[in-house]
């Protein structure tokens, strides 16, 4: 299929049972009648047909409601797809939804999904043998549901060979922009983010703000996790956690892999940063001792693993989601 402009006019929005609302408003302000301010410089007016599909009424979480959809036969002539996210994606996807999916990526519809949407791309097949990302806290049910998909929590969005994933709720803006920017020029998406009062564009490969799930299973590796977290500020190795779990380091490793998914040392990296996304976002100390309470040692380690993880800088980190402390003798410039 031609992946020119032209041939990316009708924008079909999936609508599930069960809705995240954010998901379904965004894609109808990128993608349906724009106002009069962003027209000034197109003269032939809002550039997508969009269509909103799913059952003739259904409720979402609360009180929320969408009425008057398109039927799913709106599917046959889409160039786009736009799969929404629901709030609950254990419930599995519509079968007649997931046949209407496949038939419409094999007719060769550009396929994408918000948050958890890709539970009903994974479900049609679109998403096999690809790389994709979910909302970090449904991206190990993803994992396990289809083994064959590479999935990618930490990203914000992914492309991969046309077909399109993105993470939980505001990361779909974030897609949504990429996609008009592909379409129809960095312009013409800067106008849109503009009129949305959107942040700037943040690219896919920034990681999602993900809050580190405890261990499941093995109550010993539990017991080891939790020691671990009242030691996060001291030195530690794998040595000295074996020997406090009374295990030795290969019993150690083949457990704690098989509980959480990681290794120790990855496991407690993973923590430091936590505790150090926690101190930026709650106090004002400077980075010296963030780094000293979240066991790091130094500043430029904290540097070195916080933004490996997080794709940002302590510093921006803080800008985003500091509380206001300390007022103007807060530090500034972490990273200087």
């Amino acid at each position: 299929m031609d992946n020119s402009p032209k041939d990316l006019a009708k924008v079909v929005v999936v609508v599930q049972n069960g809705f995240v609302p954010l998901d379904v408003a965004v894609p109808q302000q990128v993608f349906g009648r724009w106002p009069a301010k962003l027209l000034v410089s197109r003269p032939d007016g809002t550039p997508y047909e969009l269509a909103l599909v799913g059952p003739a009424s259904m409720v979402g979480p609360g009180p929320v409601a969408v009425t008057a959809l398109g039927s799913l036969d709106e599917l046959e002539s889409a160039d786009t797809v736009v799969v929404t996210g629901v709030e609950d994606p254990t419930v599995p996807t519509d079968p007649e939804l997931v046949a209407r999916l496949r038939d419409s990526y094999e007719r060769g519809s550009r396929m994408v999904s918000i948050c958890t949407g890709a539970f009903a791309l994974g479900a049609a097949g679109v998403l096999d043998g690809r790389s994709a990302t979910t909302h970090w806290h449904w991206a190990q049910l993803l994992r396990d549901r289809h083994r064959s998909v590479r999935v990618r929590e930490a990203e914000l969005y992914i492309e991969d060979t046309g077909v399109f994933t993105s993470a939980g709720v505001l990361a779909g803006t974030d897609l949504c922009l990429h996609l008009l920017r592909l379409d129809h020029g960095q312009a013409t998406a800067n106008a849109m983010a503009r009129f949305m009062v959107s942040p700037p564009h943040r690219e896919g490969g920034q990681a999602q703000y993900i809050e580190p799930l405890p261990p499941t299973g093995d109550p010993n590796i539990a017991v080891v996790t939790a020691w671990i977290l009242e030691h996060i500020h001291e030195p530690l190795t794998l040595e000295a956690v074996s020997r406090h779990s009374h295990m030795s380091p290969r019993t150690l490793r083949r457990k704690f892999q098989a509980a959480t998914g990681s290794s120790v040392m990855q496991w407690v990296a993973v923590q430091r940063v936590a505790r150090a996304r926690e101190l930026l976002e709650t106090t004002g100390l400077g980075i010296d001792e963030i780094a000293h309470l979240s066991g790091f040692g130094s500043a430029e380690s904290l540097r070195v693993h916080f933004t490996a993880l997080m794709r940002t800088s302590p510093s921006r980190y803080r800008r985003t989601f500091a509380e206001p402390v300390g007022g103007a003798d807060a530090p500034e410039a972490l990273d200087t």
